[in-house]
Formats: C-alpha cells, sequence, structure tokens
C-alpha cells in the first residue's frame, strides 16, 4: 500500500510544473482571474494539493509550500476574511472548508486568515433542512449554498477541514461550529434523507470514490466522524451499507470515478487500496 501511494504522489508532483503549480485557467476563463487555481477541475492546483493530502503525503515536503501560500494569498478576500471566488457562490463554504483543509494539514496549525474565516462560518454557516429554521441572513440569496435545505456538502467540507486542527489549537467558536456541523451529518444518518430515511439524500454518494473533492462519498463522511470518534445509532445505516459493499476478498472498490484528475487512482469497479484502507479504519472502529 506504501510503495503505490508513494507512486502515485510522485506521479502527481512529476506534474507540477517549474513555478510549482498545477494546471492553469484554459483561454475561456483567462478574463476571470479569479478562478485561477480552481479551474480546470479537478486537475488545478487545488485540487491537485487535495489529493496529495487525502494520500497522506508528507506535509512538510517543500514542493507544496509555494503554491499553497500563494493559493491563499490569491483566495482570500480580507474586506470580508473568507476564501472567495469572487461573486461566484459567495460566500462557498466548501471552498474554506477545503482551504482550512489544506492549512491544516500542511501546516499543522492554522494561520490567521483561516483562523478568521472559521470566524466568518460560526457567525453565518446556516444548517437547514428543506426549511429555514432560524432567521435569514444577507447571504441566503446564495441559494445554491443557504437554500431552504443548506449545501449538505459545504457543511461537510467545513467538518473535514475543522477535522484536521489540532484539538488543542481549537477555540470554543471552532467546536462549536465542528457539533453543528456533526449534528447536521447525523440528522441525515451519514448520507440519507431525513424525511425518507430509506433513501440516499443525494444523487451517488453512496457510492465509493476517491478522492473527496468538492463532493464526498458516505465513506468519506464516515472516515471524518471517526476521526471526531463520534458515537451513534444514528450511524448504523451507514456502517451496514458500508459493509454491505465489501468484496470476499475483503477490500471496496472503486464504483464512481473523480474524471479530469492529475493521475488515476484506480480502476472502476476494481479494489481500490485508497478506498479499503479508509473502509477498514472505519469498520475496525465501529466494529
Amino acid at each position: 500500500m506504501q510503495n503505490h501511494q508513494q507512486k502515485v504522489i510522485n506521479r502527481i508532483f512529476d506534474a507540477q510544473d517549474e513555478n510549482g503549480f498545477w494546471k492553469l485557467l484554459p483561454p475561456k476563463y483567462k478574463e476571470q482571474p479569479e478562478y485561477l487555481h480552481y479551474v480546470p477541475n479537478f486537475s488545478a492546483s487545488l485540487w491537485a494539493l487535495i489529493l496529495l493530502a487525502d494520500l497522506k503525503c508528507d506535509p512538510d515536503d517543500d514542493r507544496v509550500n509555494a503554491s499553497l501560500e500563494v493559493m491563499k494569498d490569491h483566495f482570500f478576500d480580507s474586506t470580508v476574511g473568507i476564501y472567495t471566488l469572487k461573486e461566484d457562490h459567495f460566500p462557498i463554504p466548501c471552498l474554506n472548508g477545503n482551504m482550512i483543509y489544506l492549512d491544516s494539514y500542511f501546516n499543522g496549525k492554522l494561520e490567521k486568515r483561516s483562523l478568521q474565516a472559521l470566524d466568518f462560518f460560526h457567525q453565518y454557516q446556516r444548517f437547514d433542512d428543506g426549511k429555514y429554521k432560524t432567521e435569514k441572513n444577507q447571504y441566503c440569496s446564495n441559494t445554491s449554498c443557504y437554500g431552504k435545505h443548506s449545501c449538505y456538502w459545504g457543511v461537510v467540507k467545513l467538518f473535514k477541514g475543522i477535522s484536521f486542527i489540532p484539538k488543542k489549537e481549537r477555540s470554543e467558536k471552532i467546536k462549536d461550529l465542528l457539533d453543528r456541523c456533526i449534528r447536521f451529518v447525523l440528522l441525515h444518518k451519514v448520507c440519507y434523507s431525513s424525511r425518507r430515511p430509506d433513501q440516499i439524500m443525494i444523487k451517488k454518494m453512496d457510492q465509493l470514490t476517491f478522492p473527496n473533492m468538492y463532493k464526498s462519498d458516505f465513506l468519506e463522511i464516515l472516515w471524518l466522524l471517526k476521526r471526531e470518534e463520534v458515537q451513534s445509532s444514528e450511524l448504523i445505516p451507514a456502517i451496514k451499507l458500508l459493509k454491505s459493499k465489501q468484496k470476499e476478498d475483503g477490500t471496496w472498490h472503486l464504483e464512481r470515478k473523480v474524471h479530469n484528475l492529475i493521475t488515476s487512482i484506480g480502476v472502476l469497479d476494481k479494489p481500490n487500496p485508497f478506498i479499503t484502507d479508509r473502509a477498514r479504519e472505519v469498520i475496525e472502529y465501529y466494529g
């Protein structure tokens, strides 16, 4: 597993340009510089670094530092204190969750800008489930992220980012935001509709995939809950679903591919070492 993992990591770094970046904006986006390092999906520098982190790349690898610092400078909007794509999906919690994840993973603790972003989302992130439960704020015009049902991926990515902050570095606000993210996930039994508990909440989230970019699968969410040592009967249906997908040889297969990745991470409908490693962690913990 480790040798295969390192080979994939090496291939990713082989695709890095001389300035420390991966694929840059295609011509049609040249007049929209806010998408630099974000487009093309999923081979620009943001996604390359997420893939490296998901592969457990050495967080002290010097080849990461320059590109991550440039991205933080590029995406951070000091007027509001969060990472943005300007007006696109503002205030876009999934981007902020991913940036906090990268900052936490590669730096071991958060710098000021990521802490500011967490302060913002502690104040404004919504957790609505099919209707506005709390008083609307000025960001509810962004119905992609803050519609009657808050974007589940935005919540999950904030959860993921916070989960990689060392516990000793978590303020009371960060703990409170994490708790609200976890309660929202448990409300949906990880991947099920809260009103139709026998139905998968979002199409294809029950299909195992790797890596997890701005959309996750149910395994990544279970894995994050395991990281936070969450114990709840609400996890039982998702754990049963994961067990049902284990093959006779003890592995789990790649069921959904992420297209346009910098490098291949496995063959569809074949055993996948990265998914299997994550699934085993979950099963061993929850039993």
